[in-house]
C-alpha cells in the first residue's frame, strides 16, 4: 500500500516549489541587498567628485578659518557689566528680609509671603520652587501679596534695580480691593 502521486500533484510540485524558492529569494536576500545598495547610493551622492575635491577642500578650509576668526572676535568682546549682585553666603531669610524692606520703603504693605505650589508645565517659574545659580547659589521662588498703588510697586521694582539686588519678578498681578491688592512672584 503506497501513496498515489497523481499527475496534478506532480504539476503542483513542479510549479509551486520553484515559485516559493524565487519568492523567498526576492523577499529575504534580495530585499536586504536592495537596502544596502540604496544606502551606498545615498552615501555616494554625498561624496565630492574627485575633480572637485581640491576646490571643495579649500572652501571648507575657508569656512573653518572664518568660523575660527569669528569665535576669536567674540571672545575678545568684554563681558557686559553685571546688572545684579548676589551674596552667595546670604541665607534665604536674609535675602527675603532685604526684599521685604524694599517693599516697605516703597510704601507697600506686605500682607503675605509664601512659597508657591509647584505647577506642572506652567510658566517660567511655575514648575519649580528652587533653582541653582552660579557658584551653587540657590534662588527660591516666593509669592508676595501686597497692598499699595501702582507707583509704589514701581518704586519697589526700581529699588531692586538700583541696588542691583538679585531679584527677578516672574509675575505681577493686581486685584481690586480698597487700596489695590498685588500678587508678585519673584525669584530671590
Amino acid at each position: 500500500m503506497g501513496v498515489e502521486v497523481r499527475a496534478k500533484d506532480k504539476v503542483f510540485l513542479a510549479v509551486v516549489v520553484p515559485l516559493a524558492a524565487v519568492a523567498a529569494y526576492a523577499f529575504l536576500w534580495r530585499a536586504d541587498a536592495a537596502r544596502r545598495l540604496d544606502s551606498l547610493v545615498g552615501r555616494n551622492a554625498a561624496l565630492v567628485a574627485p575633480g572637485d575635491f581640491p576646490m571643495e577642500m579649500r572652501r571648507a578650509e575657508r569656512r573653518l578659518a572664518d568660523s575660527a576668526a569669528e569665535l576669536e572676535s567674540e571672545r575678545a568682546v568684554p563681558a557686559p557689566a553685571a546688572k545684579m549682585s548676589a551674596d552667595a553666603g546670604a541665607t534665604p531669610a536674609e535675602r527675603e528680609s532685604s526684599v521685604l524692606n524694599a517693599f516697605r520703603e516703597a510704601g507697600l504693605v506686605v500682607v503675605r509671603s509664601e512659597t508657591p505650589e509647584p505647577q506642572p508645565e506652567g510658566g517660567a517659574g511655575d514648575a519649580v520652587s528652587e533653582a541653582v545659580g552660579p557658584g551653587g547659589w540657590r534662588a527660591t521662588c516666593r509669592r508676595y501679596t501686597l497692598d499699595g498703588t501702582y507707583p509704589a510697586v514701581k518704586r519697589a521694582l526700581d529699588a531692586f534695580a538700583a541696588r542691583k539686588m538679585a531679584v527677578v519678578v516672574d509675575k505681577a498681578e493686581m486685584r481690586e480691593s480698597g487700596r489695590g491688592r498685588w500678587t508678585l512672584e519673584a525669584w530671590l
